[in-house]
């Protein structure tokens, strides 16, 4: 990620207030090989709340002040990434459902995830995903519950192999039999590529998909 590494702050400049303005409670950012200050005593991996509506809002971490002081460095899991925040997630929905007599639900989880894909040799992100969609589909969960936002940056996402692209944005949910959860965008960073209006468009993608398929 060194090389795109001023795209990736590019694009967190762009859609994080977007984010914010739709999520009262603030966004979370999370890194693969990063964890926040205080890690070993919060066991918290990542930024939560940023934007936060209420409160002290001096009291939460910024955007900006965030990314400048994280390096990218280390091989990228990001399979190990998806099944720590995805994981908890999905126990944290039959957690709350299943307490509340299936009366009460989470709020929705829409990830955004900015990455060159250059991931590591042993990166099985596909059975990642596809085992926290069969997941959600077990256990019935609305079809918006849970959703992942690709976007491919740097010129090493770009020269992947696109039929792998198409199969992890499309076909993976058809021959596993599971519920879509996941859109891919490539971002190029070309001025007016995106208004506001269709940037929210693409990150709502990935949970819209599943109620339009619902709906067909």
């Amino acid at each position: 990620m060194h090389k795109c590494w001023d795209e990736v702050g590019d694009i967190i400049r762009i859609i994080a207030p977007i984010c914010m303005e739709h999520d009262p409670s603030g966004i979370d950012i999370e890194f693969v090989n990063h964890r926040a200050r205080g890690y070993y005593l919060t066991g918290q991996s990542g930024y939560k709340h940023i934007g936060l509506m209420r409160g002290r809002l001096d009291m939460h971490d910024n955007v900006a002040g965030i990314f400048h002081n994280v390096n990218p460095k280390g091989k990228c899991r990001m399979d190990k990434r998806l099944t720590s925040i995805l994981g908890s997630y999905v126990n944290e929905y039959e957690t709350t459902v299943r307490q509340s007599g299936n009366k009460d639900w989470p709020s929705a989880l829409n990830i955004i995830v900015i990455t060159d894909m250059d991931w590591d040799d042993d990166d099985d992100s596909f059975g990642t995903l596809t085992q926290i969609a069969r997941k959600l589909d077990i256990m019935g969960a609305p079809p918006y519950q849970a959703g992942v936002q690709f976007f491919r940056v740097g010129d090493a996402g770009r020269g992947l192999d696109e039929d792998k692209v198409k199969f992890l944005d499309d076909q993976i949910w058809k021959e596993r039999g599971v519920r879509d959860i996941v859109d891919m965008t490539t971002w190029t960073g070309s001025p007016g590529e995106l208004s506001p209006k269709g940037l929210l468009k693409v990150l709502l993608g990935a949970v819209r998909r599943s109620i339009d398929y619902m709906e067909a």
